[in-house]
């Protein structure tokens, strides 16, 4: 890709501004490399793996999980995720199939059907982000400005008990609450009231629950896998390709940064506000419908660090 590295080189000897579209013009990725290069298609997929691994690679060392241990435990998720591959390409899956496409040996592929193990899923907070959600947009618990509002604890409407009824059944409001509490993103707050009727408030601007290390690996799990899965889906060339862009640029200071951080914020904080009113509006349009059978997660993200090394 030798047109690709020339380009990287000529751009990093000068300040570099540039923006990422590969996820739509991956469909011609094919027709558009050079003839004469020599690495095939799974090499370039697999040294691109590679880069996109090494952050991962440093929290799982941060965290204490070693190659050996992290090794053994991918091998379960190759012989999780190929039967979707072989059933994709019309492919019967069956012990031989995914030793061949996995390179994992028959007598363990076997081993592995034969009990039949999962991957192990993350467990679900839905309700507790529904619940923030919900407080943190719906005009009825917001402000004029679009702000939350502190909130009683309890009684009947424009209270947290309220809130958190609308949203689940299933789970007390003083559950939810302490759960809310316990991760940091709600507090409690003190009042001169002497009838004791306590009300609580939110305290950050995102769901990002400080005080819990399970929700937020989940978090990370799940907005880091659908973005992948984005990304990998627009390389196969097979449908129409989702959104996912960037903006790039090198060679600033840490002023700039930090200004291009808060401008991220700020955009992203209207986004968010007209995404959810969107697509709440859209869920309650098909509930109950018997198509109603997909997901979305719309994103953003902010990195800032030094200079790639050339």
């Amino acid at each position: 890709m030798q047109w690709a590295v020339e380009a990287n080189q000529a751009c990093k000897r000068q300040k570099c501004l540039f923006f990422s579209i590969y996820g739509i013009y991956s469909h011609y990725l094919e027709s558009i490399l050079p003839q004469a290069m020599t690495e095939t298609r799974s090499d370039l997929t697999l040294a691109a793996a590679l880069r996109v691994m090494a952050p991962l690679v440093e929290l799982l060392l941060h965290e204490g999980v070693t190659y050996t241990r992290f090794a053994n435990a991918l091998k379960a998720t190759f012989l999780e995720v190929a039967p979707s591959v072989l059933e994709k390409s019309s492919t019967r899956v069956n012990d031989s199939s995914v030793s061949t496409l996995t390179g994992i040996h028959r007598k363990d592929v076997r081993e592995w059907r034969s009990v039949g193990q999962p991957l192990p899923q993350a467990k679900s907070f839905s309700a507790v982000m529904e619940v923030f959600t919900k407080w943190a947009n719906d005009p009825a618990y917001c402000d004029e400005r679009g702000h939350p509002l502190p909130l009683r604890r309890a009684g009947g409407p424009g209270t947290f008990e309220a809130l958190a009824t609308s949203v689940s059944n299933d789970v007390h409001p003083h559950t939810l609450l302490r759960e809310l509490i316990r991760l940091g993103v709600a507090r409690r707050v003190e009042t001169a009231s002497s009838d004791g009727d306590d009300k609580v408030s939110l305290c950050v601007d995102a769901f990002v629950p400080h005080d819990g290390a399970a929700e937020m690996l989940q978090l990370f799990s799940d907005n880091v896998g659908d973005h992948l899965a984005a990304a990998a889906r627009n390389l196969s060339g097979n449908n129409a390709p989702m959104l996912e862009q960037s903006v790039y640029a090198d060679s600033l200071s840490a002023d700039s940064i930090a200004a291009m951080h808060a401008l991220a914020r700020q955009i992203w904080a209207k986004a968010f506000h007209d995404i959810v009113g969107d697509a709440n509006a859209l869920t309650e349009r098909d509930r109950g419908q018997a198509d109603a059978t997909q997901r979305l997660r719309i994103g953003m993200y902010f990195y800032g660090g030094p200079n790639q090394k050339t």
